[in-house]
């Protein structure tokens, strides 16, 4: 069986996912790129858990390092289905052929057999070093399956949706942003994430939306501003473990201290947010595209994300104005009900002076035809004279009541009547 030539740092991670002690995840950021070039190879797989992915070993990963490395991991059972003698039946035939092998109108069983070969001899890499396959007729006609020489051709990039990179800009016409942008690349890379970040600043410009560099301490590299939204960039390059002979006395001597060496590889990444939780946010550069390729993809995720946080951003503007105008009425009703209260408190006053203005009277007139001794009519006289004027005083009638009005209302006059709203904001408790 033909075997996938790695390079040194791809070798080194697929160990440490096969038998290393500590499990490869998502957290690992500065290899992702290898893992997803080795999972693109069908030489590990990458499954989904609690937010992240944790990366483990296929059959073909295992066989990859065997015999040296690690034992091979158990076949299939008996009763799972498998398509490797299929996939190696059909690259014979592919090969008897002369490269070119044509199945005449197979039924639709036949071609879904073959075509689960097909994915069987590209997952298991047993098409021969230098070579892809490529078919036609998956659905109906001949089954036309050729072998050709060469790397498989890259999917083409839709006309009108690509942001061009200009490999050989002199560095002195870059953007200004590109320009003083903070990169985490080694010196042999920086030209490459300069055009990169220039190409980004200059579509995004093209589409009227707004570029600048972010505020000192950040660890973005640039941050796109459309409308009342910001996404801050982040650059990075990868990284990979080898073992580090430089402090080996001996040519015999076990090497066991490791360095790290940059990858050349890019990724960009958007800033996490929860509102866009499991958006992709991570482009670099894999084993069939550079991240040159998958600039607009990222132009069409910030676009989204634009357009979703500004109807986010609609609704809270909604219910927010909903809400004040429930706490505009909230607090008129309380004006209302609180001068209510004001107006039916002076009125029972006024009731009860007018009702005790009325029961002196009332009074004196008992007092002024009792009988009274002659020598007690002056004092008595003297008495009512007083109460009568007193009666005066107090009677409301006698002033002209007009209707009342508070002096002033403070807010926390109208708290009682607001049913838990705050009579400063609209807010409740």
């Amino acid at each position: 069986m033909a075997r996938t030539k790695l390079n040194e740092r791809q070798l080194d991670v697929l160990r440490r996912i096969c038998h290393g002690g500590t499990p490869i995840t998502s957290d690992d950021s500065g290899i992702a790129a290898t893992v997803y070039a080795l999972r693109t190879r069908g030489l590990v797989t990458t499954a989904w858990a609690h937010g992240r992915w944790t990366a483990a070993p296929t059959e073909a990963g295992l066989r990859h390092l065997a015999p040296t490395d690690v034992t091979p991991a158990p076949r299939p059972s008996a009763g799972a289905p498998s398509a490797a003698p299929e996939a190696a039946e059909l690259i014979s035939r592919v090969q008897q052929a002369g490269g070119n092998l044509r199945i005449a109108n197979p039924t639709p069983d036949e071609r879904a057999r073959w075509r689960r070969a097909l994915h069987s001899a590209r997952a298991d890499h047993l098409v021969p070093d230098g070579h892809h396959l490529q078919h036609t007729g998956r659905d109906k006609g001949d089954l036309v399956i050729t072998l050709r020489p060469g790397p498989p051709p890259r999917r083409p990039t839709p006309p009108g949706n690509t942001v061009p990179v200009v490999e050989d800009l002199p560095l002195d016409r870059l953007h200004p942003a590109a320009v003083t942008a903070h990169i985490p690349a080694c010196p042999e890379c920086q030209p490459r994430a300069r055009r990169i970040l220039h190409a980004l600043c200059r579509a995004a410009e093209a589409k009227n939306y707004t570029v600048s560099n972010p505020e000192p301490g950040s660890a973005a590299c640039l941050v796109i501003t459309i409308g009342d939204s910001s996404f801050p960039l982040s650059f990075h390059e990868g990284a990979y473990e080898v073992p580090d002979a430089s402090g080996a006395k001996y040519a015999w001597q076990r090497v066991t201290a490791r360095t790290t060496r940059p990858s050349h590889e890019f990724e960009l990444s958007l800033e996490h947010s929860y509102v866009h939780r499991g958006r992709r946010s991570h482009w670099g550069d894999g084993q069939r595209w550079r991240l040159e390729d998958k600039l607009p993809a990222l132009f069409r995720e910030i676009a989204h994300r634009a357009q979703t946080e500004y109807a986010r951003l609609q609704v809270e503007h909604r219910e927010k104005e909903e809400t004040r105008q429930r706490w505009l009425t909230a607090m008129q009703q309380a004006h209302t009900a609180h001068l209510e209260d004001h107006r039916l408190e002076a009125l029972r006053t006024q009731v009860q002076a007018w009702q005790e203005a009325t029961a002196i009277r009332a009074y004196c007139d008992a007092l002024e035809a009792h009988h009274v001794a002659p020598d007690a009519a002056e004092a008595a006289t003297s008495w009512t004279n007083w109460a009568r004027a007193y009666a005066d005083r107090i009677d409301p009638v006698l002033q002209d009541p007009r209707l009342p009005e508070p002096s002033a209302i403070t807010p926390e006059d109208l708290r009682p009547y607001l049913r838990g709203w705050s009579p400063y904001e609209p807010k409740r408790k």
